[in-house]
């Protein structure tokens, strides 16, 4: 994967070797329109784009607000909804966290805190001698890709001080937590869920939170969104690249998946923003209106090119944005699993 800095823009655009095939023309409409579907990670964006397009997809929308925390769950119903979304049935909550690596301590706290409450909804009630097992996905060497191993490295384990000294662990307040970093199979040459499915059958925890780096359909919900779900994480299939799935039926525990946007696939954005301007009644009108068709097919023949397929956009300021959206999420994992200690205290626990 290379790195292709725009001089005009402030992002990177991202260059994945994969090979696409043509698309005949006569078929763009109903191909891009599946393309776009495909582009994103967030079950609120699929929803979104079925709205968009009139059609009903049996997902339940709600939305609420803590704390100036927005937060709009998207319950994806079985049978229908899961059909017409292509997401699995279960519960999606998406907590718009803001821009994070701008944020002064009181602000983050909150935020955290907020993230943290939605996290407890979802995770099963506390087994006595079971752990939670933390498993970071993501290749660490990729800057987007980074954020489920570098959420390894802020949180507090604690599986192993129960066993060696159980009255400190049981006077400051921990809850048992175990974590991994299995990287990515092009590293290790086996599948992520591979090594998470060994590592759970020997540690038996009573759940797994899998924090995984996402695609989302617009720049403006980049690193400011984060998505929790009951249903488990299938790696990589935000940006064509499907790896083996991880759920509860697979791992034979409950599964809690947190991701975050970080990338938004080149072809949808481009999409997006072509309808966007096809929907402007005075360009299409008049001289413009030939001129525009021509200009609209030839970029639509480009975005179904291999090259126009392949090319991902992340903010410039990704290093400083992986890194403090990783701490929230860690913070957030921390408040919840460790009752015991206090937000402002987390630092003297961490090596």
């Amino acid at each position: 994967m290379q790195y292709l800095k725009s001089k005009n823009y402030n992002f990177f655009i991202l260059w994945q070797n994969n090979t696409c095939m043509q698309k005949n023309k006569k078929e763009v409409d109903e191909k891009m329109d599946n393309f776009v579907r495909k582009r994103t990670d967030l079950a609120l964006e699929v929803h979104e784009i079925n709205s968009e397009k009139g059609r009903a997809d049996g997902v339940i929308v709600g939305e609420s607000e803590i704390e100036g925390v927005m937060i709009t769950t998207a319950e994806v119903k079985e049978g229908e909804g899961e059909n017409l979304t292509g997401k699995a049935a279960g519960i999606y909550t998406t907590v718009d966290i803001g821009r994070v690596w701008q944020y002064d301590s009181e602000r983050f706290n909150k935020t955290a805190r907020v993230l943290s409450g939605v996290l407890d909804k979802l995770l099963p009630p506390p087994q006595e001698e079971k752990c939670v097992l933390i498993a970071g996905l993501g290749n660490e060497d990729i800057t987007p890709d980074s954020i489920g191993p570098k959420v390894v490295t802020r949180v507090i384990v604690t599986r192993h001080i129960r066993a060696l000294n159980r009255e400190l662990y049981d006077s400051i307040g921990f809850g048992s937590l175990a974590a991994i970093s299995p990287g990515v199979l092009g590293q290790t040459g086996i599948e992520s869920a591979e090594i998470i499915k060994s590592v759970a059958d020997k540690v038996a925890p009573y759940c797994i939170i899998l924090i995984d780096a996402l695609a989302s359909r617009k720049l403006s919900r980049l690193a400011t969104t984060v998505q929790l779900s009951d249903t488990g994480i299938r790696p990589g299939a935000g940006v064509a690249n499907n790896r083996a799935e991880m759920n509860e039926q697979s791992l034979g525990v409950p599964v809690v998946s947190i991701g975050v946007p970080t990338v938004v696939d080149a072809a949808t954005l481009a999409y997006d923003l072509l309808e966007e301007l096809a929907a402007d009644s005075n360009i299409k009108t008049g001289e413009n209106a030939q001129r525009f068709e021509e200009v609209y097919d030839k970029i639509i023949d480009k975005l179904m090119s291999g090259s126009g397929r392949s090319m991902f956009i992340t903010p410039k300021e990704s290093d400083v944005i992986t890194r403090e959206t990783a701490r929230l999420i860690a913070t957030a994992i921390n408040l919840s699993l460790h009752k015991g200690i206090d937000i402002k205290d987390m630092g003297e626990y961490l090596t």
